[in-house]
């Protein structure tokens, strides 16, 4: 079955990822309150005008990404009020690459080390990355990894928890943004398990 799914993720195209990111209904109950905020598609110049400073269109391309679709929400309450410890945004992406071995190595040369390489620089507005924890993830069926990141800025510290995993030449991203130093693991574990039970769902529709 493995196998099998690996080769239907060939047969995806741009406009099927649409579906695949996580609808309102299919977020998980700890931020069923949130409200979509913002879904777009990511083009590999969308990727570098609003991604980690330094990486252009080329770049993209050349790693053998083709293009993505992201779905955000957002915590109307709480962005206002900056409470430490509330979850401000949650998101699902799906990335499609142009083979597994651009997946694999995207997950195992380039997300770890965007972040390493940019602790102490600005990675938004006002927002400097202060620190990254890379985290141990295996509950996903395919190769999976994470981080958490903490970044400090006018309005204060915000921690990001980012998991990325692989499902032939898709990858697919979970993150939340919590307002503090504060960690989100379980949380964007069962999001990102979730979005893959969609991509899982909308590739079988193809076979």
């Amino acid at each position: 079955m493995t196998k099998a799914i690996d080769q239907v993720t060939h047969k995806v195209s741009e406009e099927s990822l649409k579906e695949m990111p996580l609808h309102l209904h299919q977020l998980p109950e700890e931020i069923s309150g949130f409200s979509l905020l913002r879904e777009s598609t990511l083009s590999n110049k969308t990727m570098a005008t609003h991604g980690f400073p330094g990486k252009s269109e080329e770049d993209y391309y050349n790693i053998g990404r083709i293009t993505g679709y992201l779905r955000e929400f957002a915590s109307t309450s709480a962005i206002p009020q900056k409470k430490d410890g509330a979850d401000i945004v949650a998101a699902t992406v799906v990335h499609l690459f142009k083979d597994e071995k651009s997946t694999e190595t995207w997950m195992n040369e380039v997300f770890i080390n965007q972040f390493l390489d940019n602790i102490g620089h600005e990675v938004g507005e006002n927002q400097k990355l202060v620190a990254v924890e890379k985290l141990e993830i295996d509950d996903f069926y395919y190769q999976s990894v994470g981080v958490r990141a903490i970044q400090d800025g006018e309005e204060g510290v915000l921690s990001t928890t980012v998991i990325d995993f692989s499902i032939g030449r898709l990858l697919g991203v979970s993150f939340i943004v919590t307002v503090g130093d504060h960690g989100r693991t379980e949380l964007v574990t069962n999001l990102g398990l979730e979005l893959e039970r969609n991509i899982v769902r909308e590739l079988l529709t193809t076979i």
